[in-house]
C-alpha cells in the first residue's frame, strides 16, 4: 500500500472515532457516545420524568457498574434473543398443516413433561427498575394474590389489572410447554397441579401469577385441536427481530437485572426488628408524609424504603470497587 493510501486509511479510522468517541470508561471498559445517547433518548421519550443529561449520566454509571459486576460475577450475555427470554414474540400460524408441524415440534421438545393449558396475570417492572420499585409492585402483586385464594375471579382480574398480552382474554395464554416461557415462569408453572394458582412470580418481565387451567400429556389429542382450531397467532419459538443497538440493550438489561436481583432482591426479607429499627432510624420521614407514627401502619412503605436503602449500599459499594471515568468535553456535546 502507498503512503497516499495508508494516509487515507488513517483519515478515515480518526473520523470514525471522531464521529463517536468514547464518552466514558467502566472497569476499563470503553463506552461509545453513540450508546449513552441511545439510551438517554430512549429514557426522555418513555420517562414521566425526563432528566438533563448530567442527571441521567449517574443513573447510567450505575447501570454500567451493575453490567460490570455481572460480567466479574460470571454472568454471559445472552446470544440472539428468543421467545424464551422475552416471552412475548409471536408469529402467525397461517393453515392447518403449519399448525400440525408446529404441534408435533412442541410435542417433540416436550418428551415427557405435560403441556400446561395455563393463565397469567403480570403486573410489569421494568429491568432498571430499583429495589424499591420492585418491592412496591411486589406489594400490589400480593394484593392480587390474596384476592384469588379469597375466591376473586381470574379471569375477570387478569381483564382489569394485567399487562400480558393475552389480558383481553382473561389471561389466558393457551398450552404451553417446555422452553416457551421465561425460566422463572416455566419452573413455578411446572410446580403447579390443575386448578392451582401460583403465589407472585418474579421474571425480567414482572411479578407474574399464574393458574394451570389444565394439565395433559404432550400428546394429548385435547392439545392437539386446540393448536389445529383457527386463530389469528400462536406462541413460537423463533428469534426476534431487534436492531444491534436494542440488541445490546437487552443483554446488558438481563444482566444488570440478575445481579439486582442476586445481591438485593432475592437476599432473605429483613425481619419486623430490622425494619423497626430502619423505621426508627428514619421515623421523620414517615412523619412528614402521614400524621400516625405507629410502624404497623407504614410497614410496607418501610419494606420499599428498606430495599431501596440496601440497594444503595450495594451501588455504592460498586463505586468504590470500579473506576469510572468521564469525558466531560464529549459530555458536553450532547443535548
Amino acid at each position: 500500500m502507498g503512503l497516499i493510501g495508508l494516509i487515507g486509511l488513517m483519515s478515515l479510522s480518526l473520523s470514525a472515532q471522531s464521529s463517536d468517541p468514547v464518552l466514558m470508561t467502566v472497569n476499563g471498559h470503553a463506552v461509545k457516545k453513540s450508546e449513552f445517547v441511545y439510551s438517554y433518548r430512549h429514557h426522555q421519550a418513555v420517562s414521566d420524568e425526563p432528566l438533563s443529561v448530567e442527571d441521567y449520566l449517574e443513573q447510567f454509571t450505575d447501570y454500567k457498574l451493575k453490567v460490570a459486576a455481572a460480567l466479574d460475577a460470571g454472568y454471559t450475555l445472552p446470544s440472539t434473543p428468543t421467545d424464551n427470554q422475552t416471552g412475548n414474540a409471536y408469529v402467525a400460524v397461517v393453515n392447518t398443516a403449519e399448525a400440525e408441524a408446529y404441534y408435533r415440534q412442541l410435542c417433540s421438545s416436550a418428551g415427557q413433561q405435560d403441556m400446561l393449558r395455563l393463565s397469567e396475570i403480570l403486573l410489569p417492572v421494568d429491568t432498571r427498575a430499583s429495589a424499591a420499585v420492585v418491592s412496591q409492585v411486589k406489594q400490589r402483586a400480593d394484593s392480587v394474590y390474596r384476592a384469588l385464594q379469597g375466591g376473586a375471579d381470574f379471569s375477570a382480574m387478569a381483564r382489569r389489572l394485567s399487562a400480558d398480552a393475552n389480558a383481553d382474554n382473561g389471561g389466558d395464554m393457551g398450552w404451553v410447554g417446555p422452553c416457551q416461557l421465561l425460566e422463572d415462569v416455566e419452573r413455578a408453572a411446572y410446580q403447579l397441579r390443575r386448578g392451582d394458582i401460583s403465589q407472585p412470580v418474579l421474571s425480567p418481565a414482572g411479578w407474574h401469577i399464574l393458574k394451570v387451567v389444565d394439565r395433559q400429556p404432550a400428546g394429548s389429542e385435547v392439545v392437539r385441536q386446540w393448536f389445529l382450531a383457527p386463530r389469528e397467532a400462536q406462541r413460537h419459538i423463533s428469534a426476534v427481530d431487534v436492531d444491534a443497538d436494542q440488541a445490546r440493550v437487552n443483554g446488558e438489561d438481563m444482566l444488570a437485572y440478575q445481579i439486582t436481583r442476586s445481591a438485593v432482591w432475592d437476599k432473605a426479607a429483613p425481619s419486623d426488628d430490622v425494619l423497626k429499627r430502619f423505621f426508627k432510624k428514619h421515623k421523620k420521614r414517615y412523619g412528614k408524609k402521614l400524621k400516625k407514627r405507629d410502624y404497623a401502619a407504614y410497614r410496607d412503605m418501610v419494606l420499599a424504603d428498606y430495599m431501596q436503602h440496601r440497594e444503595e449500599e450495594w451501588v455504592e459499594s460498586l463505586h468504590k470497587r470500579y473506576k469510572v471515568k468521564v469525558n466531560k468535553s464529549i459530555l458536553k456535546t450532547i443535548e
